[in-house]
């Protein structure tokens, strides 16, 4: 009978060592995958915003980026090369990187060709440093207007200077990273791929709203046209109006975030546009877009598309046809993570564990 009570108990030993050692074994391959995962930026596609992925396969698309109460444009053109209007408030830069990243895996394009920056105002520059730093940037067209540090160097400069500590970051991080800066001025114009870019605005050299310093641009591609206004506000329009150049297009960036400031009528029979787009922060402290403008864009018979209600959304050009394309919001599959688990969780404990020496 003792020797029955020995082995039994010799039996419980093994398999309560045998229990301990699958657990050890199941805390370092969870801890060991943790540590991968976040090591090699595994969070950046498992985290929300998902990106807009049915345009991926179309000849040119334009991607307006829900950042808030702020505006991230981004365009690929038909050669793959990627143009970035805008980079948001600071404090939505983990989003706009996140789109930016799968959006460049998507078209196996890792250079941001082109960024501009509208304006100096903090919900258009304000994520451009952790751009600069996340991303190569080929070239950036930036305001006619000096930063304070750049009024130190160039005290006999006739532009104008913005006060902002905002702008002063953007600037700098251009700066330091030995980016190519040239000023947005009209007459700016080339050809990508088949699309045609043309810079309409700004037409002169100094104007009293900063928003008005706005760049203004046309985008063609195979019949398609959008326009582009920052926050340019009326007078821009009437500028742009009396210039001569033709502003019909399909697809209008509503300006100033559907401000009471701009989108005249007189703008609106113009450009004609059958999609205006609006990015806008749901619930903003301005209450924008103005109900007047969204009335105006409704009679002019435009259809309207905001990002407050829809989140990010992408307009693609492919045969001369204009596709608009929303949101898919996956997130994490929940459903490949359990069976991952499952299966790592399966081979540890399934496995035969070498059988301790008595």
């Amino acid at each position: 009978m003792k020797q029955k009570i020995s082995k039994a108990v010799e039996s419980v030993k093994k398999n309560q060592i045998q229990i301990l050692t699958r657990i050890l074994l199941t805390l370092f391959v969870v801890i060991a995958f943790l540590l991968i995962f976040f090591l090699f930026d595994g969070p950046v596609y498992f985290r929300y915003p998902s990106i807009v992925t049915s345009a991926s396969e179309s000849e040119m698309e334009v991607h307006f980026i829900d950042v808030g109460q702020g505006d991230a444009t981004l365009i690929r053109f038909p050669n793959e090369k990627i143009m970035l209007i805008d980079t948001g408030e600071s404090y939505e830069s983990d989003e706009l990187i996140t789109y930016v990243e799968q959006f460049m895996s998507l078209c196996n394009h890792y250079v941001i060709d082109y960024l501009v920056l509208t304006h100096p105002d903090a919900d258009h520059v304000g994520g451009t440093r952790d751009i600069v730093e996340n991303f190569e940037i080929e070239l950036a067209f930036r305001p006619k207007i000096l930063s304070q540090t750049e009024s130190k160097q160039y005290p006999n400069s006739t532009f104008a200077v913005s006060q902002t500590a905002t702008y002063e970051n953007a600037i700098s991080a251009l700066t330091e990273n030995s980016v190519e800066m040239i000023y947005s001025e009209s007459g700016i114009s080339f050809n990508e791929g088949g699309a045609q870019i043309e810079f309409l605005s700004p037409t002169e050299e100094s104007y009293s709203a900063t928003n008005n310093y706005s760049a203004v641009i046309k985008v063609e591609c195979d019949g398609k046209s959008f326009l582009f206004t920052g926050d340019s506000e009326a007078l821009v329009e009437r500028e742009l109006l009396s210039s001569g150049e033709d502003l019909d297009v399909d697809v209008l960036k509503v300006s100033h975030h559907g401000s009471k400031s701009a989108t005249t009528e007189e703008f609106l029979l113009a450009t004609t546009p059958a999609y205006a787009c609006i990015s806008v922060g749901m619930d903003n402290q301005y209450e924008l877009p103005n109900n007047d403008v969204i009335s105006r864009i409704k009679a002019a018979g435009a259809q309207i598309i905001m990002t407050k209600d829809v989140g990010s959304f992408a307009l693609s050009v492919d045969d001369g046809y204009l596709t608009v394309n929303y949101l898919n919001e996956i997130g994490i599959d929940f459903t490949v993570i359990i069976l991952v688990a499952g299966v790592l969780l399966i081979l540890i404990w399934g496995i035969k564990l070498p059988k301790s020496k008595t």
